[in-house]
């Protein structure tokens, strides 16, 4: 298991960015950075992440694994897993995985992830970077139909269940959630998800693969029965995901076979934009 050290800062470029500088300066494995701003949020590809002051949970984690290059990517994966698993913990939503790196909630998107290697000195680094949107009550209109927050989510799913039950009462239904959600930090969402990584990450490490996690995984993969389009530098695949492998590859049913995918852009019909 991993015994952590929290940072905690105001405001910074990235989480990520503060992570390669201790690097550079030695920083133990366990590091944790948190912050209550990003002034420049990145995503995977160089997308910006979208991020005010206190309502988005921005932190990463600095890990020096030994473990063979193609297997460096499923640390996203398993991350993805702990988000989810805290968030439910937190606010009883029950949200999906979008391999690889995405965590959706009323099919959008509540948290992304963004895990990095670095080299320095001859030394390998990974940098796991999670950004969840809490407390966000609107987005910019590009973000409308694709993003979401769990303050969002649990005042829909309050209002459903008043809607359904015809109770005028605002002390029911997840008010409890929205009284932690208003609250100054993000300090108990924070400490659940790198508590459930601590978890997976140790199931994770002691098989070598994502065998241990495979299961769990595939269950909550909002990929698995649903068309897909994957696209990379050389070629793009049409089929079905039927799930991921040991290795964390996402396993595609094609007119042709199966194909595995171990990175590049993977769309979901009907999810975000992609209905083609």
């Amino acid at each position: 298991m991993i015994d952590y050290i929290y940072k905690e800062y105001d405001s910074v470029t990235s989480t990520n960015d503060v992570a390669k500088q201790l690097i550079n300066e030695y920083c133990p494995e366990g590091t944790i950075i948190y912050t209550r701003e990003q002034t420049d949020g990145r995503g995977r590809r160089g997308r910006m992440w979208q991020d005010k002051k206190g309502e988005t949970l921005a932190t990463s984690l600095v890990l020096y694994p030994t473990l063979p290059q193609e297997y460096i990517s499923c640390i996203t994966l398993v991350a993805a897993l702990s988000v989810r698993a805290a968030i439910k913990n937190f606010s009883s939503l029950e949200c999906k995985i979008k391999w690889p790196n995405d965590v959706i909630c009323s099919d959008k998107k509540i948290c992304g992830i963004l895990t990095e290697r670095i080299f320095v000195e001859g030394k390998s680094a990974v940098i796991v970077g999670i950004g969840v949107n809490v407390k966000n009550q609107e987005f910019p209109e590009e973000l409308e139909d694709k993003a979401t927050s769990i303050f969002n989510e649990v005042a829909a799913e309050k209002e459903e269940m008043r809607r359904v039950l015809g109770d005028d009462n605002d002390e029911n239904y997840n008010s409890d959630v929205i009284r932690k959600l208003m609250e100054e930090d993000n300090n108990e969402l924070l400490y659940l998800i790198w508590d459930r990584f601590n978890e997976y990450y140790d199931i994770f490490i002691k098989s070598g693969n994502m065998a241990g996690l495979v299961e769990e995984y595939n269950k909550c993969l909002i990929n698995v029965g649903r068309v897909v389009k994957a696209t990379d530098p050389i070629e793009e695949i049409n089929g079905v995901a039927l799930g991921i492998n040991e290795m964390g590859e996402l396993v595609i049913s094609t007119g042709h076979g199966k194909k595995n995918i171990s990175s590049g852009e993977v769309t979901v019909r009907g999810l975000y934009s992609y209905t083609k």
